[in-house]
């Protein structure tokens, strides 16, 4: 019994240090701290803002980019006549931009 045990208690360590890395520490407290809370609530709308506008950006870019690649077709008319190919090929793009953009962000 012991030695599963310790099993746990190396697992349960390995697991805290791989979490311990990626988290902010998170200070124990005995009361809750309002103005702290509101300060980091306003920090992460703020944040939130920014990355929208920044990811706004690079799929605007992105498209821009895509309409360039693709001569001879006109993707804004095509989406105005109601064509679900082109559309379902720019969602897909917007996609692959918007994993290539998560995955930067969390390297």
């Amino acid at each position: 019994m012991t030695g599963t045990k310790e099993v746990i208690h190396k697992d349960m360590e390995l697991f805290y240090s791989v979490i311990g890395q990626t988290l902010p520490p998170i200070q124990a407290r005995n009361s809750f701290d309002l103005v702290n809370f509101l300060l980091n609530a306003v920090a992460a709308l703020l944040w939130s803002v920014v990355a929208s506008l920044i990811f706004s950006l690079i799929v605007i870019v992105a498209m821009r980019i895509f309409t360039v690649l693709t001569p001879g077709i006109n993707e804004m008319d095509e989406l105005k006549k109601g064509n679900i190919a082109v559309a379902l090929v720019m969602m897909s793009f917007i996609l692959a931009v918007a994993a290539v953009v998560v995955a930067v962000l969390l390297k």
